[in-house]
């Protein structure tokens, strides 16, 4: 349901990024400039609401002067087969599209494109950076150590 108190308009998409949590998986709070950083390249999130042109065809006519009067030159049909979603499915998307924003709500929101959704994905997979990572020390991996060593 969208409480944001925006409505896409045309070919845009409105997605509730996925939100980054405030401790890493070891427990190590995440600063918060980090984490604010971090999600506004997001690149997961539900599909909230979509404009009324959203997957719909797009006929581009390149004209040109020819012989003293314009002529279409090239007629170029771009379109999809079906819609890449539906509202409630987490999709993916391009890092840093769109325009960020907090809604009515107090919800962080983000308004892109339709053609900048990159695909769907189930709940387990994880599109963030934010990741726990071991030492380099700690990682096993004698001949790499060697090798930084060298």
């Amino acid at each position: 349901m969208n409480n944001s108190g925006v409505i896409p308009v045309g070919g845009r998409v409105l997605i509730k990024p996925d939100v980054i949590d405030e401790f890493s998986e070891g427990g190590i709070l995440i600063p918060e400039e980090h984490r604010q950083a971090h999600q506004r390249a997001q690149m997961s999130g539900i599909l909230v609401d979509v404009g009324p042109d959203a997957w719909m065809h797009t006929t581009t006519i390149v004209k040109r002067l020819m012989d003293g009067q314009l002529k279409v030159v090239e007629e170029r049909t771009t379109g999809y087969s079906k819609p890449f979603a539906k509202i409630g499915d987490r999709i993916s998307f391009e890092p840093w599209v769109g325009r960020n924003f907090d809604g009515e709500d107090g919800e962080q929101y983000r308004m892109l494109n339709d053609e900048d959704i990159t695909g769907t994905v189930s709940d387990k997979v994880d599109f963030t950076e934010m990741r726990s990572r071991a030492p380099l020390g700690n990682q096993g991996d004698r001949d790499v150590r060697a090798r930084l060593r060298a």
